[in-house]
């Protein structure tokens, strides 16, 4: 697979659930509106995620990470980190869910990435992407 110089290229570190081995991305714009991205493994063509920002479709949504992930993504100095969704598609749009317990940080200038585990029985894995 070619990497285009216009498609970010993010570093995930550890991986992500299910491909620790995996850690080079590109994050390809679907629409644009940005609203829905792919995340298309660059080491392994099958693998690609649809990612959603948690803002657009979740305005509330602010994950509590811990100590050891807000220091490597520095965010006690306010730094622009944004939350993506991992979506699953189902049959219509309407019908996908995102995982609120598993989202990705991702530092836009530095392009790395990081898939954190939200310990938190209020979230859900299968949460509705839109609203009924």
């Amino acid at each position: 697979m070619t990497e285009e110089s216009d498609i970010p290229v993010v570093e995930v570190r550890g991986g992500l659930l299910g491909f620790p081995e995996l850690t080079r991305f590109a994050l390809v714009k679907m629409n644009n509106e940005g609203l829905v991205y792919r995340l298309q493994s660059l080491e392994s063509e099958a693998v690609n995620f649809v990612v959603v920002p948690a803002v657009s479709f979740f305005p509330t949504y602010a994950p509590i990470v811990d100590d050891e992930v807000a220091e490597r993504f520095n965010l006690a100095a306010g730094a622009d980190v944004l939350v993506l969704l991992i979506v699953t598609l189902g049959e219509t749009f309407k019908q996908s869910t995102v995982n609120l317990m598993a989202p990705l940080l991702l530092d836009p200038v530095q392009q790395i990435a990081e898939q954190v585990i939200i310990e938190n029985e209020d979230l859900s894995v299968r949460a509705p992407l839109l609203a009924a």
